[in-house]
């Protein structure tokens, strides 16, 4: 009899002990569900079908035996998408949220000025380049104008053709202010901004670290939870 009661309460308080991810206290399990963070790591498989249809063979309007449609092969491919999240009760949480989460306020930190300098940097001059292709079709647009407008003034100057002087005084007016323009366009009046240094916020872990991470808090949380 002694031995079947010993026996009944060891079941009764293994059955009551709490293990990691569960506890028996529904009020301890759902603030352990709010607080943890769920990772998502998926690789998904598309098919991709391309190809086919038909099209017209114009050989077939010299030769009999050719036919009058050709069809296209049908090809098919597969592509390989991972999406990757970090999860909080139910939300998508960003990569600072989460260093901030599981204690690493420092990282995050430093992600944030390292951003905002990028920003700062990007917004000062020395992030500039030059529009070759805009600058160098003003300056082809303002050349050929004035070299056009100078030869249309000399053509027209001749003294044996009967062309009216305002003529020749309006073709050189413009010759000589797109000949102007042509040496005032400087570089400087062209220069944007680089694409290639937009600020980025790069990821400060990789996927199997924040992984590695968020299974630690998450183990971390459960033992602080069970011992209030």
């Amino acid at each position: 009899m002694t031995k079947h009661l010993a026996l009944l309460l060891f079941i009764g308080l293994a059955w009551g002990q709490d293990k990691y991810p569960y506890f028996s206290d529904m009020s301890k399990q759902l603030e352990f569900e709010q607080k943890k963070i769920l990772v998502e790591n998926n690789v998904d498989k598309r098919q991709v079908i391309s190809g086919g249809g038909s099209e017209f063979n114009w050989l077939s309007l010299m030769s009999n035996y050719q036919p009058t449609y050709l069809v296209s092969p049908i090809q098919t491919d597969f592509e390989f998408v991972t999406t990757f999240s970090i999860q909080r009760n139910g939300k998508d949480i960003s990569e600072i949220d989460f260093l901030r989460f599981v204690g690493l306020d420092s990282q995050a930190d430093s992600i944030v000025a390292n951003y905002q300098d990028q920003i700062s940097k990007f917004n000062k001059n020395e992030n500039l380049v030059l529009d070759k292709e805009s600058f160098v079709f003003r300056k082809g647009i303002l050349g050929g104008c004035g070299a056009l407008f100078g030869f249309i003034t000399l053509v027209f100057s001749n003294d044996e053709m009967n062309i009216e002087s305002s003529i020749t005084n309006t073709t050189g007016l413009i010759s000589l202010a797109s000949f102007t323009a042509f040496f005032l366009t400087k570089k400087e009046s062209f220069m944007i901004k680089d694409e290639n240094n937009y600020p980025r916020l790069k990821s400060f872990l990789s996927n199997e670290q924040v992984e590695s991470i968020s299974e630690a808090y998450n183990r971390k949380l459960y033992n602080d939870i069970k011992i209030k």
